[in-house]
């Protein structure tokens, strides 16, 4: 599929199965994502993939956990109680997104601090930092896409419960793991 065909086709999947992803294709959809552009060339982002099962599964909790508090903050209910929102939330996020937790991989887009910015530049850099981390994010859904993969960018759900995403993965308090993504073969 050519880059092209790859951006107007690429779309947020929700649903994978467990086949594995060869190290050839995830080293070429990797490769893609590290070749995207950043700001004053500091580098200030990482990309960090998740491929054992247990912490693909407690990350794949941790987003549809998440998720749920993010519709229940989103899409209010006039007529239920607050109880009853709470687990229509649980059991649509669940409904819609259980296949995370066999995707084969995971891949985490990282802010990863390097401080080098002059203190009157420091939120600009910041900015900076970030959106390098979304360029080569999108360097990899693209990519993936182009590969047959399927991917969708979290930043919401994984939000709620940071520390406990960094302490699944193993990352230190400073590094802000900004994006998240499974990635594997869609269902269809």
């Amino acid at each position: 599929m050519d880059v092209f065909e790859a951006i107007r086709k690429r779309k947020a999947v929700r649903t994978y199965t467990d086949t594995p992803v060869s190290d050839e294709v995830l080293d070429k959809v990797l490769r893609a994502a590290l070749s995207a552009p950043t700001g004053s060339g500091s580098q200030a982002w990482g990309l960090l993939v998740v491929r054992d099962e247990a912490k693909r599964r407690e990350i794949a909790d941790l987003i549809i956990a998440g998720g749920a508090k993010y519709f229940a903050a989103m899409r209010p209910m006039r007529d239920a109680t607050p109880e009853e929102h709470e687990a229509q939330c649980i059991e649509y996020a669940e409904q819609i997104l259980p296949t995370y937790r066999i995707a084969p991989v995971w891949v985490l887009g990282l802010l990863v601090p390097r401080n080098n910015y002059p203190e009157a530049m420091a939120e600009g850099g910041y900015v900076d930092d970030l959106l390098s981390v979304a360029f080569a994010m999108e360097n990899l859904f693209v990519a993936a896409r182009a590969a047959g993969l399927g991917t969708v960018p979290t930043s919401a759900f994984q939000r709620f419960e940071k520390d406990r995403l960094r302490q699944i993965v193993g990352l230190p308090d400073d590094v802000d793991p900004v994006l998240v993504t499974p990635l594997g073969y869609p269902e269809s």
